[in-house]
Order: C-alpha cells, then sequence, then structure tokens
C-alpha cells in the first residue's frame, strides 16, 4: 500500500446514495478493513460504465486512496454477482443492514464476510430462506463475539430437549415454563440442523431477541418493510 492505497479488495456495496450531480456515496464492506466509506467521483455521467457494478449483491475488487475517513474510488473490478428475486431481495437488504450495524469501520471480519457470501448463495437458491436469515443471524452473532450457549443453560445444565426457555440477555438460556422456545429448537440451531416450521418460529422469536439486545433500541427499516412483504405474500 502506498500512501493509503488500497488495491483490488474484496468487497461489497451495502448501499449508495446520490453526492453533488455526478458521483455517489458508498457504503461499502470490504473483506479486510471492515466497513469503508468511498466517494465514486463522476461515475453517474452518462457514459460512465462504473456505476453499473456498484451495485448491491455484486462480489467486486475496489481500489481506492486516501487518508481520511472518506476514500475516493480509484478502481472496479467485477468479480461475481447474486441476482437475489422477490423475498430474497428484501431479505438481501435486511442482511445488509444487519452487516452495516455489527461490522464497523476499519475492523477486519474476514469471518462475517465468508458468512455474507454463503448467506447471498442460499438466499439466490431460495430453497429456505428463512432458514438462512436465522443461521445468518446466529453466525453473525458469534462472530461479533455475541453468542449464548445453547448447549447449556444459564445453570450450567444441558439444555434439555422435552422442557422450555428463555433467552436472559447477558446470561443465556433460562428454564421456564411456558417459555418461548424449546429445548429440541435450541438443539437444532447448536447443531445447525435443518429446521421444521414450529421450529422456525421459535428461532425467528429468539434471534429478534438475541439482535435487538445489541442493537440498544436501533429501528431497522428493512425489517419493517421485510415484515409488509412476508403479511402480503
Amino acid at each position: 500500500m502506498d500512501g493509503g492505497a488500497v488495491h483490488l479488495q474484496p468487497a461489497f456495496v451495502l448501499q449508495h446514495r446520490p453526492y453533488r450531480e455526478t458521483s455517489l456515496l458508498l457504503d461499502v464492506f470490504t473483506r479486510d478493513f471492515g466497513l469503508v466509506s468511498i466517494l465514486a467521483k463522476g461515475v453517474r455521467k452518462p457514459k460512465s460504465k462504473t456505476a453499473g457494478l456498484l451495485l448491491p449483491f455484486s462480489a467486486l475488487k475496489l481500489s481506492y486512496v486516501g487518508k481520511h475517513e472518506l476514500k475516493v474510488l480509484a478502481d472496479a473490478e467485477y468479480v461475481d454477482s447474486y441476482p437475489l428475486q422477490s423475498l430474497a431481495l428484501y431479505c438481501g437488504f435486511y442482511v445488509n443492514e444487519l452487516v452495516g450495524i455489527f461490522v464497523h469501520k476499519a475492523d477486519p471480519q474476514p469471518g462475517i464476510f465468508a458468512l455474507y457470501i454463503r448467506c447471498l448463495r442460499e438466499l439466490c437458491e431460495a430453497q429456505n430462506i428463512e432458514q438462512s436469515l436465522r443461521y445468518f443471524e446466529l453466525d453473525l452473532l458469534s462472530e461479533s463475539g455475541y453468542a449464548a450457549d445453547l448447549a447449556y443453560d444459564v445453570k450450567g445444565e444441558p439444555i434439555q430437549a422435552g422442557l422450555r426457555y428463555n433467552f436472559v440477555a447477558d446470561f443465556g438460556m433460562e428454564q421456564a415454563v411456558g417459555g418461548a422456545v424449546g429445548g429440541d429448537t435450541l438443539a437444532m440451531l447448536a447443531g445447525r440442523a435443518a429446521l421444521p416450521a414450529a421450529a422456525l418460529a421459535e428461532a425467528k422469536t429468539l434471534l429478534r431477541k438475541m439482535l435487538d439486545v445489541h442493537l440498544q433500541g436501533r429501528h431497522l427499516s428493512s425489517r419493517a418493510v421485510l415484515a409488509k412483504i412476508i403479511k402480503h405474500l
């Protein structure tokens, strides 16, 4: 690297927005530098071919320069794309929003980067979108250091299939009569097993509570949009 220059960094654009008349501001998830803010100068000009590359869900190699927080795009190379459609597309924006919250600037997260690619691939296949989301959420929490133990409860007792549990922030799973999640669901989640409908519903409730602890009241716009889309399916 020379003078703050980064060359051919694997990256995904999480979101972009217009800047002045011909440029874009990009929020980029890079493999080796976490989140990066990049100014793409002149890419909205009529003859520019670069703007067509700088889209969400496209794997890119980006080169950029700058010693300050806002970098300047030098080059962009296309690597691959993950063409999400219908419900999977809205789920992709939800995943992007989560990544933008849990990954920080100058915070390398190659593990989350790999999880992100796997999630996009699964969303493209659209075989079990809800399960893909639940395991992405769970693995995101784990990679971020916020994982709860799904094999043992707060007292150190093994999770049992016939019992019910609630999630207690900063502690883990607590046995409770009429708890929100069954021990069998926790065992499936811990083993990354296929989730039947009932387990998917419990897993959604559990992961929502786990994520909300770390969102600290932050509103996810994509979550609200996704809920409306699912309601009308």
